[in-house]
């Protein structure tokens, strides 16, 4: 038998494994978008319908997917709550990061139109699909034992890794305790007015706290200034 002969099996089993290489590549990725469907979905059932509503087949039909790859990915509703828990905890991390990054610059001084900028971009934040989202989940682990105990840990590590990202975007507050008391008023504030959803004009209303929370941040900028 001739060399050329002897090789071509060779050959053609290396083009098989490196096809099943691509192919396996090719499932793999396909498995993660049906994933971040599935996940990106829940979110919008949560937003649309709230957390009592949303059923695994109200979250197949949002994703586009059949209840059967539904299943292969989250075997029960308990799943999908506790994966898109995480998914909520690292989306709005970055999105916060995003909105904030660049409005104080190490750089430059810290304006009254840079602190106004946060606040807006603060009340932003406050109304996204993830924070409206995350909060339906908050708001019915309060009566919901199993999704408490989803929810308590990831809650308390994004407090801390939230904090820890104010105080990196925001290089100018040096005092802890500051910039600690500047967060809290911003976040419970934001926090609050997001969720009053049947106040009349809300946009009116908000304009006023965001001008309010603006000269209250100015002023312990100003504090920490001068104690510095």
């Amino acid at each position: 038998m001739s060399e050329e002969a002897l090789q071509q099996p060779v050959r053609k089993n290396a083009r098989s494994a490196k096809n099943n290489r691509r192919g396996d590549g090719w499932q793999a990725e396909k498995s993660a978008m049906t994933r971040k469907a599935i996940l990106d979905a829940a979110v919008s059932c949560f937003v649309d319908k709230g957390y009592a509503r949303t059923t695994t087949a109200l979250i197949a039909e949002y994703a586009g997917v059949s209840r059967g790859a539904m299943m292969h990915h989250f075997p029960s509703r308990i799943a999908v709550i506790h994966a898109v828990v995480n998914y909520l905890h690292e989306m709005r991390l970055r999105e916060y990061e995003t909105l904030m990054t660049g409005i104080d610059a190490p750089d430059g001084s810290m304006s009254r139109a840079a602190v106004r900028r946060s606040v807006e971009a603060a009340w932003e934040y406050s109304n996204m699909p993830s924070f409206v989202a995350y909060h339906e989940l908050l708001a019915a682990a309060r009566t919901d034992a199993e999704l408490d105990a989803v929810i308590s840990g990831v809650e308390k590590d994004f407090e801390k890794q939230f904090l820890a990202a104010a105080k990196n975007v925001f290089p100018h507050w040096k005092d802890t305790s500051v910039i600690d008391a500047a967060h809290d008023l911003v976040h419970f504030t934001m926090r609050g007015m997001a969720l009053s959803h049947l106040i009349t004009k809300k946009s009116q209303r908000a304009k006023r706290i965001i001008d309010i929370l603006t000269d209250e941040l100015v002023a312990l900028y100003e504090h920490e200034a001068k104690l510095n």
